[in-house]
């Protein structure tokens, strides 16, 4: 990392929502929960982390903020330097990580687990896609066009991944069902 600007994706989210204004851990963990978790959803250990990361590095600021019947808290502020590092993450073309799939390299290491537990797998991952699927269009923070279109794909993901799901769950139960007649 260093100066060299280079920032992971949670360093370039919460340096993004800076350029909203200033903010406590408290209210950045709040506006990455407003996004329902759904394309990034970082700990709040990871955020309060990375804030004094950010500070040292120069890409922040940050000042406390004296409560009565309550601890300090401290506000964060993105600097010249931020903007410039967090503009270029924006820029530079996204990484395509398909490699981000546990399920499929359980997958395709199926020859070593029993039918029963690959079937297993894979409705868990069909059953929490459907909650997250529930939630996505129940939540009603699609302030522009573009976090409508960041909801939009994960949706059709989602519904993507419960169709390939069931498809996949049928296929290892007839497997498991042809294994056992011969």
């Amino acid at each position: 990392m260093g100066l060299n600007g280079k920032i992971s994706g949670t360093e370039a989210a919460l340096l993004a929502l800076l350029t909203r204004g200033e903010m406590s851990g408290y209210d950045l963990q709040r506006a990455a929960e407003s996004a329902g978790g759904f394309f990034w959803s970082p700990t709040k250990s990871r955020i309060y982390a990375v804030l004094p990361q950010l500070v040292e590095r120069g890409y922040a600021t940050s000042r406390e903020v004296l409560q009565t019947g309550r601890p300090n808290k401290q506000l964060y502020k993105i600097t010249k330097v931020g903007r410039t590092v967090v503009q270029a993450w924006l820029e530079a073309p996204p990484v395509f990580e398909p490699e981000r799939a546990p399920m499929l390299l359980k997958l395709y290491f199926g020859d070593l687990l029993s039918p029963e537990i690959l079937l297993s797998h894979v409705s868990h991952i069909r059953t929490e896609a459907a909650m997250l699927k529930q939630r996505l269009e129940e939540h009603p923070d699609r302030h522009d066009i573009y976090a409508d279109l960041a909801f939009r794909h994960t949706l059709e993901w989602l519904k993507s991944l419960m169709r390939w799901a069931a498809k996949a769950e049928r296929e290892i139960a007839a497997r498991a069902a042809a294994a056992v007649h011969e």
